[in-house]
């Protein structure tokens, strides 16, 4: 199937060739040149097939958001599952615990009342459940504070014969938007500094800390060198998406776009196209048409997406497919239930992104 034959639009088409680019250029930072493991989230990817080409490409297991994120890629034979978040619901619970039964499926936890949830889940249903410890270190969302407060939590969940202990994780998403190099560098080394001195302290407490965690997409390129670290959480960035190019500052290259078909031109500078917020995030950044002249203003709603030009736009007439650069994935791939995966202009694979629960 050629692109401009595709049926139906609104639809998300991803480059492979970029998308591989993207990802070997994220592994070798990661694995080869960082020395890390990599444990890509999925909640922006959220494909299998993709997930599984991460794998492939040397990636040692996957984050995830949820637990149902979680088991969609124990489906399909992934052997080790970070859950970035503490679980609570009582279903969920009780799926986390059953989930460990066919694979490592860590979570994480930042207060006393986590571990007793964890512990009567896994002992309902006969597992161990692994956790990792998360410690706040400037994001001010989850996490118990650094030092002494990570070792007490660390020693509770070592002492509970539910759960296993793993480690440490934090994200320090308070530094991806510093736009100088050098003062992002150094915020990033503060802010890591304080995860790894929290795991020193629990090996010295005779703790055994397998996993320190961090490192997204925004922060790769520094956290992949700094020492102490064991993996990084990077994962988002293999769409190459506007947010990380131009608010991160990544080097990237956009793999994602929604291909949408023109609806009206009822002016010569606007152009209006089925791009809406129904099939395209618009927080928190905004998609960019690829091919329009000059600046362009954006206007979405539910349906339409118009697009107002500060000079005429040629060339493009009713019924044409107009192609837009995805301004950030995570609030966009999760719109759609599949993804186009094309090379060289021809659709390769159809990939199938699962419905949220």
């Amino acid at each position: 199937m050629a692109v401009r034959d595709f049926p139906e639009t609104p639809v998300l088409v991803l480059d492979l060739e970029i998308f591989e680019r993207n990802v070997a250029h994220m592994a070798h930072t990661i694995i080869a040149l960082g020395g890390k493991r990599w444990r890509p989230h999925v909640k922006a990817i959220r494909a299998p097939a993709l997930a599984l080409r991460l794998i492939a490409a040397g990636a040692s297991g996957v984050t995830c958001a949820t637990v149902t994120e979680a088991e969609t890629m124990v489906a399909v034979g992934i052997p080790e599952v970070l859950i970035a978040s503490p679980v609570v619901a009582p279903g969920q619970l009780q799926r986390l615990a059953a989930l460990n039964r066919q694979a490592r499926v860590i979570v994480s936890v930042d207060a006393a009342e986590h571990l007793a949830l964890l512990a009567a889940a896994a002992t309902a249903v006969g597992t161990r459940i692994p956790v990792v410890v998360e410690v706040d270190v400037g994001l001010k969302r989850s996490g118990v504070p650094p030092g002494d407060a990570a070792v007490t939590l660390a020693r509770a969940v070592r002492a509970n014969p539910a759960l296993t202990f793993c480690g440490l994780m934090a994200w320090e998403g308070q530094t991806t938007r510093i736009a100088d190099p050098t003062a992002k560098q150094e915020a990033i080394r503060i802010a890591v500094g304080l995860l790894t001195d929290s795991a020193h302290r629990c090996r010295d407490a005779a703790l055994p800390v397998e996993i320190v965690s961090c490192g997204g997409t925004g922060t790769y390129t520094v956290t992949s060198t700094l020492p102490g670290v064991t993996e990084l959480q990077a994962g988002g960035g293999v769409f190459g998406d506007l947010r990380y190019r131009t608010e991160f500052h990544m080097p990237l290259e956009q793999a994602l776009v929604l291909r949408a078909t023109v609806l009206s031109r009822p002016a010569p500078r606007r152009v209006v196209c089925n791009a809406g917020w129904r099939y395209l995030g618009v927080y928190p950044t905004l998609s960019r048409a690829t091919n329009l002249p000059g600046v362009v203003h954006t206007a979405p709603a539910a349906e339409h997406l118009t697009l107002d030009c500060d000079r005429d736009v040629v060339g493009l007439a009713v019924g044409d497919r107009i192609d837009l650069a995805v301004g950030y994935a995570d609030s966009t791939v999760f719109l759609h239930r599949e993804i186009l995966a094309v090379r060289h202009g021809v659709v390769e694979q159809v990939l199938q992104v699962p419905a949220s629960v």
